[in-house]
């Protein structure tokens, strides 16, 4: 699978997905707290501001609605359906557009645009819609719906959201609004629902099937900042230096201190950035550093290991407790998305045709372009001059 696949399938799993702002602020919600009021904008950078640069060349109607003229659509719409319940396509686009600014925003980085990727975005979309729609299935089935005092906190939420001010750039429904503030109640209800804290033993399994380990290590570089090899004198240099660390780390009364001391005066991975050393599973290293790391007892020393970055030794340390605690929460977050794949893969899910025939990229454009001549009109409205009235 692609890179940029992989990029999407993450922004696109799990009910955290969205990135929704905090309407009127002109700021993006940084914790991409799905309970956050939606934004008049879908901005590329996710500046919570239409991007008047992206679709110069698109004059928006604004004597039609944000969803029709974007997408030919009304609010009330069904685009989908899963398992027989509706999802109306003010609720789907906004999921859309969100996920187009999210991956507008790295998509460079690979030399793509939205266009090259707009059926998939689609389709990873459809899922995640169809994600949030087998999780309020399930919550029912299960009997976790939202409780008395939970529903109270999502319609503060909706009180609290300047839903009037934005109604027009999205055409969101009060209750589809409620229904992106709802997200992660029905998330977290249902992972209670479905999964149990891991015994010590089965934690210990999945610790050990990841092969997950704590290092530090200091780092003697071979190569320049372009991965070029350096001198053949000053890799010999390096070498040298490297076996002396060594000896003072093998004849050290306090290993741990000693390491420290060497690590932050000689090594060359900005030790500083990482006194406390990596958390690293299968797969996150190179494979001459993870093997030499795993092959450590916690607390041991390694020799000079050497890799495509030059020479390292390495300090195993214990898993702090933070680092358990990471990986007890994603054993249930693993199991489940497991369970929620199944629902899926069991779930009937039906397409509209206007949904089949939705040119992404041409949606997201015109919509982007709507709101920015729609935050202009306003804008104007606002700066005009107020004509006071005659005392007759």
């Amino acid at each position: 699978m692609k890179i940029w696949k992989r990029l999407l399938a993450l922004t696109l799993s799990g009910a955290m997905a969205l990135t929704l702002f905090a309407c009127g602020s002109g700021d993006a919600n940084p914790s991409g707290d799905p309970s956050a009021a939606p934004s008049g904008s879908p901005a590329p950078a996710a500046s919570g501001e239409p991007d008047a640069s992206a679709t110069p060349e698109i004059v928006a109607d604004l004597t039609q609605g944000a969803l029709e003229f974007s997408a030919g659509v009304k609010p009330d719409d069904v685009l989908l359906t899963v398992n027989g319940d509706e999802m109306p396509a003010d609720l789907f686009l906004y999921m859309l557009a969100m996920n187009c600014a999210n991956m507008q925003s790295y998509l460079p980085y690979f030399g793509m645009t939205l266009a090259d990727v707009a059926d998939t975005l689609l389709d990873e979309t459809v899922s995640l819609a169809s994600y949030h729609q087998l999780l309020r299935q399930k919550a029912a089935e299960l009997g976790c719906l939202p409780t008395d005092a939970q529903n109270a906190e999502i319609d503060q939420l909706a009180q609290e959201a300047d839903l009037e001010s934005t109604a027009a750039f999205w055409e969101l429904s009060d209750s589809s609004a409620r229904y992106i503030f709802s997200l992660n109640t029905y998330y977290y209800n249902v992972l209670e629902a479905v999964t149990h804290e891991p015994s010590e033993e089965e934690l210990n399994a999945l610790l050990a099937e990841q092969k997950v380990y704590r290092v530090k290590h200091i780092l003697l570089k071979t190569v320049d900042d372009s991965k070029q090899p350096l001198a053949e004198d000053v890799i010999a240099q390096k070498k040298t230096q490297a076996e002396d660390l060594l000896s003072q780390l093998q004849g050290a009364e306090d290993l741990p201190a000693k390491f420290d001391e060497l690590m932050m005066a000689h090594s060359e991975d900005n030790p500083q950035n990482n006194p406390d050393g990596y958390l690293a599973k299968s797969g996150d290293m190179v494979a001459p550093f993870e093997e030499a790391s795993l092959a450590l007892e916690e607390g041991g020393l390694s020799g000079i290991v050497e890799s495509e970055f030059g020479y390292h030794i390495i300090l195993r340390l214990p898993l702090a407790e933070e680092d358990v605690a990471e990986y007890r929460e994603n054993f249930r977050v693993d199991a489940m998305e497991k369970t929620v794949a199944q629902w899926q893969e069991a779930a009937v899910v039906t397409r509209a045709a206007a949904l089949d025939g939705l040119d992404v990229d041409s949606f997201y454009n015109r919509l982007n372009a709507y709101q920015v001549a729609l935050a202009e009109q306003n804008a104007a409205a606002e700066s005009a001059p107020v004509e006071s009235g005659g005392v007759g």
